[in-house]
């Protein structure tokens, strides 16, 4: 009985430190990973997050539902659905956005403005891939996307660390 109890208090101890420190350390990974210094970012768009639906889809202030072009985030019912979605929240959640488009996927067949997030400089659909809460989505008779270098090399850098500790997700599996 002795040994439940301590079993529960540690895992509930362990819950809450994860919750608390999450943000901090997905912060912390953010700065710590370099991104190409010469993007160039629309600057009229003036647009900020209302409402996160999941690990890679939102809602505009304009009104429009964008969709992260390239990666998959796991749906409602799904392992780390909950991972994802607050992530995402903690980056865009009532903050200024900027985005990139590719020049022929611009809306998905649901009406979804498809693109590239950016918070502060940071690719938000990078993050995403790298932190093992989304994969990597190509179809095979479309073009070469903008970002398709970088996805792949944040997806196998998390891949690779998907043993190194807590932080690291396990949506790959």
């Amino acid at each position: 009985m002795k040994n439940k109890l301590l079993l529960g208090i540690t895992a509930l101890v362990l819950m809450v430190g994860s919750f608390f420190g999450g943000s901090y350390f997905e912060k912390q990974k953010i700065k710590s990973f370099p991104y190409p210094s010469s993007l160039s970012y629309p600057s009229n768009q003036n647009l900020s997050v209302v409402e996160v639906s999941d690990g890679d889809t939102f809602k505009l202030s304009d009104g429009k539902t964008f969709r992260l072009y390239g990666v998959n985030a796991p749906e409602v019912k799904e392992p780390f659905f909950e991972e994802a979605k607050m992530f995402t929240e903690n980056l865009v959640l009532g903050k200024e956005i900027s985005f990139e488009q590719e020049d022929n996927y611009k809306i998905d067949k649901f009406g979804r403005t498809l693109g590239y997030v950016f918070i502060d400089g940071v690719n938000l659909n990078i993050e995403l891939v790298k932190n093992g809460l989304a994969r990597v989505v190509l179809y095979e008779k479309r073009a070469k996307i903008k970002y398709q270098d970088e996805l792949f090399s944040a997806e196998k850098r998390s891949k690779s660390e998907k043993g190194g500790g807590l932080e690291i997700k396990f949506f790959f599996d």
